[in-house]
């Protein structure tokens, strides 16, 4: 058996060191992967021998096959791997060992894709440069551990009947959790600390801050790594966002960090929040509807954006509110962290993330103020409350959020119209196929009495 994946500073990473951990590692095979504009994972597999090609982005692919990547004749498509993300999947060490590398999209003439989503995320990222260099984003990703049948069908249920912060000795989702922490750290990624949730079979782990190309690449690798580690353990991981109508939904909440030319990486000032934390959270809640497409992009989605579990519905910041949409945790030290807390785990979080840093970078620009931090629960907010602080409801419908997102140009722009149209198409097919379907609800509702 091969040691362990030693630990590289993935910043440090180049072709060469990427060509030489391969060879001392032994690596067999080479997942080259992306995602698609929904966020879901692809990859193209290669012998280590064609390594030094793919480096050079000489491995294509068909791109007429992946959901809103191409239109008309763009179809011959270029894997552009980051050597940055380069790691050993710790679970093929036992046998032909793979490592793993996640790509940019280029056109057949080398451009950058337009319809690609890290690409995306990496526009945004300059075009906020001037008034937030250097932010840094971390992440708390929830999630479910449900049990399978002998069939390996997924079973909605869970014999784990723990709770928030629980312990329980033999609990094979406690025990499935840590291998799940222990695999994503072998991978280089730096894990704060992982929990139980709320939710019978539900858990939680949050990941240290990073740059935020880095925390959106983090999300991408947890979820693969949840899964094939649940799987061992005959179990399914999912980040559905609610699976059952009487439990907590699973969030994604994402911490941002800004190092301001102003005020540098503390952004507080005499322990109050600097003006530009300030005018961030204000761009955030005043494009929040639009970004809630992109954040909670299933139909699913609107049935954890409930007043209920702690679940942020308005939009409105604090500093203690565990269900305010925005929360600015005054421990901890350090700079101030702007916790948004409406993103669920299911989203693309290239795309999440552009919308998120667009969203703070113009309100930072246009100097949005937030107004006063709520004190208190949202949910005891009355209509008279909402209407004199300007507080809006998030969408309660992926329609209506759909709605939202096509009249704000600011959350498009960060998307660019290709992404724009293609996310847009294909959700408002989802949610016309939602619409249409007759659900076990409404039977049990109607049946009998009409």
């Amino acid at each position: 058996m091969h040691s362990a994946p030693t630990k590289t500073d993935p910043k440090a990473l180049t072709k060469r060191d990427v060509l030489r951990i391969a060879r001392e590692r032994d690596v067999r095979f080479v997942r080259l992967t992306f995602v698609d504009i929904l966020g879901i994972g692809k990859n193209v597999t290669i012998p280590a021998r064609e390594l030094d090609r793919a480096l050079e982005g000489a491995v294509t692919f068909d791109g007429g096959s992946i959901d809103g990547f191409v239109r008309g004749e763009e179809v011959d498509m270029i894997l552009r791997p980051d050597p940055a993300t380069f790691a050993i999947l710790p679970w093929t060490l036992d046998g032909p060992v793979e490592a793993r590398l996640i790509c940019d999209i280029a056109t057949s003439d080398g451009e950058p894709f337009e319809g690609c989503p890290r690409t995306t995320l990496r526009r945004a990222l300059d075009a906020a440069g001037d008034v937030m260099p250097g932010v840094r984003s971390g992440l708390e990703v929830e999630f479910y551990l449900f049990d399978c049948s002998a069939g390996g069908e997924p079973v909605p249920a869970s014999g784990d009947v723990g709770s928030y912060f629980d312990l329980a000795a033999g609990d094979r989702g406690e025990s499935t959790r840590i291998e799940m922490v222990t695999a994503l750290e072998s991978m280089g990624i730096a894990i704060a600390s992982a929990h139980h949730e709320h939710g019978a079979g539900q858990h939680e782990i949050d990941c240290k801050d990073s740059d935020v190309l880095a925390a959106a690449d983090t999300l991408v690798t947890a979820r693969m790594v949840a899964k094939h580690v649940a799987a061992k353990h005959d179990l399914l991981a999912t980040f559905m966002p609610k699976p059952h109508e009487s439990l907590a939904g699973s969030g994604l909440h994402v911490y941002f960090t800004l190092a301001t030319p102003e005020h540098g990486a503390g952004a507080r000032e005499n322990g109050k929040l600097s003006e530009d934390v300030l005018f961030a959270i204000g761009g955030i809640l005043e494009h929040a509807s639009a970004c809630t497409a992109i954040c909670n992009p299933t139909v699913n989605s609107y049935k954890r954006l409930v007043a209920a579990w702690d679940a942020p519905i308005y939009t409105v910041w604090s500093q203690r509110s565990a269900n305010s949409l925005v929360r600015v945790p005054s421990c901890g030290g350090g700079g101030a962290r702007i916790e948004v807390r409406s993103p669920d785990p299911s989203c693309n979080p290239y795309l999440a993330m552009s919308v998120l840093v667009a969203s703070a970078a113009h309100g930072i620009r246009q100097h949005s103020l937030p107004g006063d931090p709520l004190i208190g629960s949202t949910y005891d907010l009355s209509e008279r409350e909402r209407t004199a602080r300007r507080i809006r409801t998030l969408p309660k419908s992926l329609r209506q959020a759909l709605d939202e997102l096509a009249s704000d140009l600011v959350v498009r722009g960060a998307l660019g119209d290709h992404i724009f149209g293609a996310f847009r198409d294909a959700k408002l097919a989802e949610y016309e196929r939602y619409r249409r379907a007759v659900h076990p609800w409404e039977r049990d509702a109607y049946l009998r009495i009409y």
